[in-house]
């Protein structure tokens, strides 16, 4: 499984990055961050995504302006293949290709 977020917007529109397996993976407007998006509404350290093993997780980091999932304000959450991650005005898509939904497979 390799965790990706392909952001969609802005200069930094169609870059790829790998989330790796482990511990943080920082975005803000910080040079230092591993994703950094030099816009206004993006603070310098905006949000991370936490891999715990298992599972990636989106956690905002007291942005001014909000981390946002699918539309949702998030403050922790945890990360779907598909889900639309939102950092100031640039969306990123979040893909884990052999990730299996929530909810797939019940009967």
């Amino acid at each position: 499984m390799k965790a990706k977020l392909e952001v969609k917007d802005g200069p930094l529109a169609g870059t790829r990055v790998e989330l790796g397996k482990l511990g943080s993976f920082t975005i803000g407007r910080r040079s230092a961050s591993n994703l950094s998006i030099v816009e206004k509404a993006v603070s310098r350290e905006h949000c991370r995504v936490d891999y715990d093993g298992d599972l990636y997780w989106l956690v905002d980091c007291g942005s001014h302006n909000g981390t946002f999932v699918n539309g949702r304000k998030i403050t922790k959450c945890l990360l779907y293949d598909g889900d639309v991650v939102k950092v100031g005005h640039v969306r990123m898509v979040f893909s884990m290709p052999q990730q299996v939904p929530e909810g797939a497979g019940e009967s």
